[in-house]
């Protein structure tokens, strides 16, 4: 397994956030409903991390990096994990959906390493295969999901997810473990019970 080494080429995806990629180095995505997050809580958000983006321009050293995650990717993820909006997925079936959809092309276009679907938002941890595209695979996920939850009645949320994505680039064996552990433990973290969330993981 390879992992990220900053002194080698980085393929970089600039929206809002930033988003790199490095041949088949392991990623670890994180996207969420469009109504997971009130903006009282968002906006502060937005702010701060906009402010740490003109401060730190790119490319990052591992401690800024690491800074930066625990800022603001870690943050997001306890404001996820507090269950705003109308968490659908936290419906089997409509969790089920966005399962399948991470499966769908394991081995084909990706190596999906764990996933978790929570009431309100999924991580995945996987490689792309090379020529794959990051922005191309996790579209896939989101419009293919979001029309056949729609399909089922079973929840009206239009737009279902929100655009923008989190990632990060596996940096070691150990930063991988740290990883599959999060996923597997995230539900627990959450306080959720059987039902209420999704999990896989490669065995």
């Amino acid at each position: 397994m390879k992992f990220f080494n900053a002194r080698e080429e980085i393929e970089r995806m600039h929206r809002k956030l930033p988003h790199w990629r490095q041949g088949e180095v392991p990623i670890f995505v994180t996207f969420r409903l469009a109504d997971s997050l009130p903006r009282e809580v968002l906006e502060p958000w937005i702010a701060a991390r906009d402010a740490f983006l003109a401060a730190f321009p790119q490319p990052w050293d591992k401690a800024t990096e690491a800074m930066y995650h625990g800022e603001f990717s870690d943050k997001m993820d306890d404001h996820l994990d507090v269950g705003h909006g109308c968490c659908a997925l936290r419906n089997p079936e409509v969790a089920r959906i966005v399962g399948d959809r991470f499966q769908h092309f394991d081995g084909k276009r990706y190596h999906l390493w764990s996933h978790v679907v929570m009431p309100n938002h999924a991580h995945a941890l996987f490689t792309l295969n090379d020529g794959e595209s990051l922005p191309d695979t996790l579209q896939g996920w989101k419009g293919v999901s979001s029309r056949l939850i729609h399909k089922t009645g079973l929840c009206d949320l239009n737009p279902f997810w929100q655009r923008e994505y989190f990632d990060r680039l596996v940096r070691s064996p150990e930063h991988f473990d740290k990883i599959s552990d999060y996923v597997r433990e995230n539900p627990v973290k959450a306080l959720l019970g059987r039902g209420e969330y999704l999990l896989w993981e490669r065995e």
